[in-house]
């Protein structure tokens, strides 16, 4: 009998997950919980529905004033998802 390598649980978890093709929707999943951590309870009380389609995430915002206020910060929410992530998956955020 040959000796194996022992590798450990999260090696083998993500050798599956890549080969599987998870890949994708698991880290969209992990960017939608970023998000929602992201936002402050303030801020959450006027953000809706949210969700990636290609690579934008979009959000509903239920003020115009809200709206505007997401957008200015918009492209450093961004950054941070994507690091969050360790992936560039997302390349623009759309408040609507």
């Amino acid at each position: 009998m040959r000796a194996r390598r022992a590798q450990s649980l999260k090696d083998v978890l993500d050798q599956w997950i890549r080969s599987s093709g998870l890949q994708g929707p698991l880290a969209r999943g992990r960017i939608i919980d970023a998000w929602k951590s992201m936002l402050g309870p303030q801020m959450e009380q006027h953000v809706g529905r949210t969700w990636i389609k290609g690579n934008k995430l979009f959000v509903t915002v239920t003020s115009s004033a809200w709206r505007q206020e997401l957008h200015l910060k918009r492209e450093e929410w961004r950054q941070r998802l994507n690091e969050e992530v360790g992936a560039d998956l997302i390349k623009e955020i759309v408040f609507r």
